[in-house]
């Protein structure tokens, strides 16, 4: 009877381990079976309430093509009579409509003039101060690689001082003939480009540009 009971014993023990064994190979086989599913990605977009929109391309510069080493174009300008004597101009001045255009008068000397140590870069940006236009970073994106030299150089003693002139004439003059600028007019950006095609050092030629007013006088009677 003890011996029949023993029996009994050992065979439900010995099941119960086949059966935690054939359990544990399962679980195992589960688990390295298992996949990981990568996210999907999304696209690059903005939420505007409940619509979704691409982000706009970043805009491209433009070449400034008032180009003093060049050419130069004069502009017109146009006035009323204020008065008998008085004609007002009843036109925003160039340098309001293009920023550009506006005249710039530039001191950058310090105190002890032997202690001439600035950038050609730190002066481009103090000649753009109050202008409402800024300088790139020559590690910007789609910057030209010269440009870091260009900013670099030291900044010649001709050009701690100088106006008043035109502010793209004043830039174009600090950066040198082997550069174009370009003018992003939407970030307001000015930055370089190295000139593709050389600049004609020869001297052009003065033009003379004649300018007529005329003048109503009514006397009293």
């Amino acid at each position: 009877m003890a011996n029949d009971w023993r029996v009994n014993m050992n065979k439900q023990l010995s099941l119960a381990a086949l059966l935690a064994l054939i359990l544990s190979g399962c679980v195992a086989k589960n688990t390295s079976e298992t996949e990981i599913t990568p996210l999907p990605e999304f696209p690059n977009i903005q939420a505007t309430n409940t619509h979704l929109k691409p982000i706009p391309p970043e805009p491209e510069a433009r070449i400034v093509q008032n180009d003093i080493y060049q050419y130069y174009t004069p502009s017109n300008t146009e006035v009323i009579r204020d008065s008998r004597y008085t004609l007002v101009n009843i036109s925003p001045e160039d340098g309001q409509k293009f920023l550009l255009e506006q005249v710039v008068s530039i001191n950058i000397l310090p105190k002890n003039k032997r202690n001439l140590n600035k950038s050609v870069e730190q002066g481009l940006r103090s000649t753009l101060q109050h202008t409402g236009l800024d300088l790139c970073y020559a590690s910007g994106m789609n910057v030209d690689h010269n440009v870091g030299t260009l900013f670099s150089r030291p900044l010649p003693k001709v050009h701690y001082q100088f106006g008043p002139m035109k502010l793209y004439e004043a830039l174009q003059m600090i950066a040198g003939p082997g550069y174009e600028m370009t003018l992003n007019e939407v970030t307001r950006t000015v930055c370089f480009k190295t000139r593709i095609s050389p600049v004609d050092h020869q001297k052009k030629p003065l033009e003379e540009v004649t300018s007529t007013t005329t003048t109503e006088i009514i006397e009293d009677k």
